[in-house]
């Protein structure tokens, strides 16, 4: 359920509220805006606090949050807070906005991104690390790309405190941590097995290094660093020296830097200075200056996008459509009671509708404005959409084989998991829910007569937009849960996107990519 269902979010003055930009167990996250300067863009953190205390958490901890933060705003590539308060339920906590939205939603699954990409943004996390650590005192201890954002520019920023403590004390001297805090596949195994406790800035140069592992490759390495996880009892017994799976497409200076960071005794593993001077880390990228940030958004931007692609090709579709059953990465969950996705009308979300349209308005008239000439309805849609990344990436049998499109790219935060169709509700839904099913995930019957119902209640134009919430689970078995929205834009032009709420990003895209597949005859593609 929505937070803001639970509980109304509170009036912050000055402050006008926009759409959610992001959603957890007990925090969500919203765009805003001052209103005494529209320009100036802002993000703000919702944390629901009588959740977080039915979760065992104390005020402490949920406070310690917006100190740490606060006391780690001075960096470059560490996002930055700029105000905090308590109302009756909530903790909100206003941030600069990062304006090219999230990492995760850029790195391909099972590709990973370009070399220099996964280079520049490796040397700024370390920056952003050792800042924390020298001068600060503080372990991150939740370093994962759901946690790195990007400004406007493409530059990497650290984001969610939600972990962090204080390691260093005031005299220098480390704190012993014992407690198992961070995201499984990303922690370093002596969270798990140390008896005598362990120091949490060494286990932040191991999630570094495996987050440098899903840059490179696009994938995690392990489900989790236990002696129970195959993946990791093969890495150990060869002392990291793989040569298979993920391991074979790294390049030898990549995987020399991997051996060094993911050393599982942490008195072996690489500090951070010693990061810095290693070559790759060291050499200069075209579009990074000498301050390490990006001086060329446009070429950063071209090779970041770069890898990410749906093939709708026949290929593609008949491996999703016909072979069901062999090397299938999800299962469904086990239903509570009688729980199925089923169709709603999403009153929370009613705003990103509008703004969402007011998009398309503001576009048409510039464009009638500039090019005076006439165009039909759909050849504006394909104009409108051709702005998007999340509509460039996909490509049909024909494109596959021609050279990619070119197009303008730009950081922003749109999510690239979504596609645009012309196609009417009567074809659209049927061909959404044998998606579901052939992903096995267990669906209501007839989302068409569900649309239906819902329109005799709220009438056509007012039942937009429509959410499904949908669950299932991952090859390693953990929950994967999201919704599936559709917002109608104008007329027919609907926009069908998807929303990760839990599980690996990953994990995710690859499920958006099967069903946009099994899709692909109701997908508007621009020319």
């Amino acid at each position: 359920m929505n937070l803001s269902q639970v509980s109304p979010l509170p009036q912050i003055k000055g402050v006008v509220l926009g759409d959610t930009v992001g959603q957890g167990a007990f925090a969500c996250v919203k765009n805003a805006y001052l209103q005494m300067d529209p320009s100036i863009i802002l993000a703000v953190k919702f944390i629901h606090v009588p959740t977080c205390k039915k979760m065992g958490l104390t005020e402490k901890d949920i406070t310690k949050e917006v100190v740490l933060q606060s006391k780690c705003s001075k960096h470059p590539n560490v996002l930055r807070l700029i105000d905090c308060n308590v109302s009756k339920d909530y903790m909100w906590i206003i941030m600069e906005m990062a304006d090219g939205g999230d990492l995760f939603d850029k790195i391909e699954p099972d590709v990973g991104v370009d070399s220099d990409v996964a280079q520049f943004y490796f040397r700024q996390l370390v920056s952003a690390i050792e800042y924390l650590h020298v001068e600060c005192g503080v372990a991150h201890r939740d370093i994962k790309p759901e946690n790195i954002l990007l400004d406007k520019n493409g530059n990497l920023k650290l984001a969610d405190f939600g972990l962090a403590s204080q390691y260093k004390r005031k005299d220098g001297t480390l704190r012993v941590s014992m407690d198992q805090r961070g995201s499984p596949p990303y922690m370093a195994p002596e969270i798990l097995y140390s008896e005598v406790g362990y120091y949490a800035d060494r286990t932040d140069i191991w999630s570094v290094g495996i987050l440098l592992f899903v840059l490179l490759t696009g994938q995690t390495p392990w489900e989790l660093p236990s002696l129970e996880n195959e993946d990791f009892v093969f890495f150990i017994e060869n002392d990291g020296n793989l040569n298979w799976g993920p391991w074979s497409k790294i390049e030898f200076t990549h995987l020399n830097l991997l051996r060094k960071i993911l050393q599982p005794d942490p008195i072996k593993r690489v500090t951070l200075m010693s990061l810095k001077v290693h070559p790759w880390i060291s050499r200069k990228v075209a579009f990074a200056g000498d301050d390490g940030l990006c001086n060329d958004p446009d070429l950063l931007a071209k090779k970041l996008f770069s890898h990410l692609k749906v093939s709708l090709s026949n290929e593609n579709y008949l491996k999703f459509t016909q072979d069901v059953n062999s090397n299938n990465r999800y299962v469904s969950t086990q239903p509570v009671g009688n729980e199925l996705a089923e169709l709603e009308h999403d009153s929370v979300h009613f705003q990103m509708l509008s703004n969402t349209q007011r998009a398309f308005t503001l576009y048409d008239s510039n464009m009638n404005g500039n090019s005076g000439t006439f165009m039909t309805q759909e050849a504006k849609w394909t104009q409108f959409i051709s702005h998007d990344m999340a509509a460039l990436q996909f490509h049909s049998e024909k494109d596959d084989l021609a050279r990619p499109r070119k197009s303008r790219l730009q950081f922003n935060p749109n999510k690239l998991t979504k596609f645009y169709t012309l196609q009417p509700m009567d074809v659209l839904l049927p061909i959404l829910e044998k998606a579901f099913t052939l992903s096995q995930i267990r669906v209501k019957p007839d989302l068409f007569a569900n649309f239906e119902r819902l329109c005799e209640l709220l009438g056509y134009e007012n039942v937009f937009p429509l959410i499904i919430n949908i669950k299932t689970k991952s090859n390693g078995g953990y929950q994967l849960s999201g919704s599936i929205s559709i917002i109608r834009i104008e007329d027919d032009l609907k926009n069908v996107g998807f929303e990760r709420k839990t599980g690996d990003p990953l994990e995710w895209r690859r499920l958006f990519k099967k069903i946009s597949t099994i899709c692909r005859d109701i997908i508007l593609i621009p020319n």
